[in-house]
């Protein structure tokens, strides 16, 4: 299976690809607040602010940035920018990855800015607004999506390594039952963001990791795509069917950077190599 550079650039840390209703992709640069969109062709600077920015999805009323402190909600037809805070600045924490449900809520990562263990943790943002805890104690809550039945959330902790999964139940919206679902081998790097494809399997980025990995439904590791870019860490399904990820420069030395040119750039495994197709998301609806 081959990758290939689709656009060559140097992001700090490209995060949170994600397809959105109008086909076109959005990602992120998160240390230095700016959210993109590519089209396949162009990568067009889409938002910017001062705070960091985690990931970038789809409401019914326009766009829901995953910030430091808060999620904003970008109204697309009036133009209003409301917040929802979910903790203060002095809390050193910051949002991380994050998903949307079945039925329009969201599950969204926090960690400490400084990665200190146990400060972690995953939320449940309900319709109400209200803040359901569904993990603590974590050390980084990264990668979550959810499988093709859309019935079960994948979810990873980066270092433990591996990936864990949660029953979703759509009748109440109650995630629950955490159980394992997939370990990455010691020597290939950390699970960073991950997604899912229409058979039930997973496709995670691994940091430190230069590639991409497949795990079966089963949880079974079934292939390691290269790439000639350490810090891998995002990756989507575009409205092809092309996986789209994101890498970044962060940790690398100017050595590391004349080595590996496409670091910080967009990659992809075109469709035809993986044979795989994407796996329904969703629209926020609150």
């Amino acid at each position: 299976m081959k990758s290939r550079l689709l656009h060559q650039m140097r992001a700090e840390l490209g995060e949170g690809m994600h397809l959105f209703p109008d086909g076109k992709m959005r990602w992120v640069d998160l240390p230095n607040g700016r959210a993109y969109r590519w089209d396949g062709k162009i990568n067009h600077l889409w938002y910017s602010q001062k705070e960091e920015l985690s990931k970038v999805l789809p409401w019914v009323n326009g766009s829901i940035l995953l910030s430091q402190t808060a999620i904003i909600l970008l109204n697309n037809e009036s133009n209003e920018v409301e917040r929802i805070i979910l903790h203060d600045e002095a809390s050193n924490l910051r949002c991380s990855d994050g998903m949307v449900l079945p039925n329009g809520e969201l599950l969204v990562g926090i960690l400490d800015r400084d990665l200190t263990p146990n400060r972690s943790k995953l939320i449940q943002i309900k319709l109400d607004r209200t803040i359901v805890e569904i993990v603590s104690l974590a050390s980084i809550s990264n990668g979550i999506t959810l499988l093709a039945d859309g019935h079960r959330v994948v979810w990873t902790d980066s270092p433990r390594k591996e990936l864990e999964v949660f029953n979703f139940d759509p009748e109440t919206g109650t995630v629950s039952g955490r159980q394992s679902f997939a370990k990455l081998p010691d020597n290939i790097g950390l699970i960073d963001g991950i997604c899912a494809d229409s058979k039930g399997g997973v496709w995670a980025a691994l940091w430190a990791g230069s590639g991409i990995a497949h795990f079966d439904p089963h949880g079974d590791l079934v292939d390691l795509v290269h790439f000639d870019a350490p810090n891998v860490t995002s990756c989507a399904f575009d409205h092809e069917d092309n996986l789209v990820i994101t890498t970044g420069t962060a940790t690398l030395s100017d050595r590391d950077l004349e080595r590996f040119p496409g670091a910080g750039g967009l990659w992809c495994i075109p469709q035809e190599e993986h044979g795989a197709r994407r796996a329904p998301t969703f629209i926020a609806q609150f």
